[in-house]
């Protein structure tokens, strides 16, 4: 009979010091129990690839002995055929993780913008949601593809469905680099690229036509908000993402110099542009509504100063008046469309958008564009804008 029995190990007695000492099975080499001071616990210990590998099982009294005997048979088994038991157990826990959990450790990983975070979570929330706690290794192409059909043929349209599966892409890819290709062989996304499925989107063309400008501002100054009125006057009159607007902080307003300065651009880098009389006259409204550090305010779910976040019923009204269908970005491409229509060079056009200048060697490594070369163009462009508002008759394109 072995000597390990329920009623001896209930016997023994913990060690009075932090010290271990051990118990050994007479029927299987290498299966023992290890007792501290609060604990007996089943293991096995034996050579695996030239070096002892000490495993543990479980604790006594929650694994029986029998249950012990059997777990360690199997550990035995494995490293007799080669199987290292910790990466197999290792390689379990990973297969189980969630989507959720991957995009977790994505975003702490990963310097995010805030809009990017706040997009990441909204495509697994509102367009991933049943995959949330499915684990990674479940996701296969077939359910990618059926699901990119899906959010495509709904009110969402191809738009939206590409940008989630983009995302998809992108987290799948993480996996796979934090994981190995071992628990992800290859990026189940990949099938809408295989099978030429990805649905082509023209760009986008919106923006105010000259007839729509006037009525266009006129319905944003007679927004019951203002702040959210000047938000989109002021995108109108500076060409900015909405993000960048919204992220504004007062301390990046230099009055002495009249220029202002958008931080931690989409290119990661600050750009700074002129201030005008007529974005003078948005950021001295705006300090009328002021609280907290951003020039457009608003407040969160808790009541506490924030940025400003949705624009949709504001613009939805600005184009019922003006009878446009524009975007907030589409103001951001009628700023560029004005000045190119008033001859602005490329560069100074380029530098007022924050585009990059990656590629171009004589616009990135040498040719300056600074904030006085910008300031005679802006003013030209808010001079037409301003001619256009001020029109009584409106004037058709």
């Amino acid at each position: 009979m072995p000597n390990l029995t329920k009623t001896y190990l209930e016997k023994l007695p913990f060690p009075a010091t932090a010290t271990q000492r051990f118990e050994w099975d007479d029927a299987i080499k290498g299966f023992g129990v290890r007792i501290t001071t609060g604990s007996k616990t089943f293991i096995v210990d034996r050579k695996f690839n030239g070096r002892t590998v000490r495993l543990s099982i479980g604790r006594f009294p929650d694994w029986s002995i029998v249950e012990a005997r059997e777990r360690a048979r199997e550990l035995i088994v494995m490293m007799d055929k080669g199987i290292d038991p910790r990466q197999e157990a290792k390689k379990r826990q990973q297969e189980g993780v969630t989507l959720e959990t991957v995009l977790n450790q994505f975003m702490q990983e990963r310097k995010l913008k805030e809009r990017t975070q706040y997009d990441y979570k909204r495509y697994l929330n509102h367009y991933l949601s049943p995959w949330k706690d499915k684990p990674i290794t479940r996701i296969t192409a077939e359910m990618i593809s059926k699901r990119y059909k899906e959010i495509a043929d709904s009110s969402s349209g191809s738009g939206q469905a590409s940008s989630v599966m983009r995302f998809l892409r992108s987290i799948l890819n993480f996996a796979q680099a934090t994981y190995g290709t071992e628990i992800i062989p290859s990026n189940p996304v990949a099938t809408l690229t295989a099978k030429r499925a990805w649905i082509r989107e023209a760009p986008r063309t919106d923006h105010l036509r000259i007839h729509e400008i006037k009525p266009f501002v006129e319905a944003l100054r007679q927004l019951p908000n203002k702040v959210m009125g000047g938000y989109l006057e002021f995108i109108l009159l500076t060409g900015a993402r909405r993000s960048e607007a919204a992220s504004l902080k007062w301390k990046d307003i230099h009055s002495k110099a009249k220029t202002l300065t958008f931080k931690d651009t989409k290119n990661h880098t600050d750009r700074t542009i002129p201030i005008t009389p007529g974005i003078d006259t948005v950021i001295n409204t705006m300090k009328h509504y002021r609280m907290g550090e951003y020039v457009f305010a608003s407040t969160n779910r808790e009541g506490e100063p924030s940025k400003i976040n949705e624009p949709r019923k504001a613009m939805q009204k600005a184009n019922n008046a003006a009878g446009s269908e524009v975007t907030v970005h589409g103001l951001r491409r009628t700023f560029a469309t004005i000045l190119e229509s008033l001859d602005c060079p490329a560069y100074p056009l380029k530098a007022l958008l924050g585009h990059s200048m990656r590629g171009d060697v004589t616009a990135s490594h040498y040719t300056q564009i600074g904030v006085e070369r910008l300031r005679p163009w802006l003013e030209k462009y808010e001079a037409f804008l301003m001619k256009m508002v001020l029109e009584k008759e409106q004037i058709t394109s």
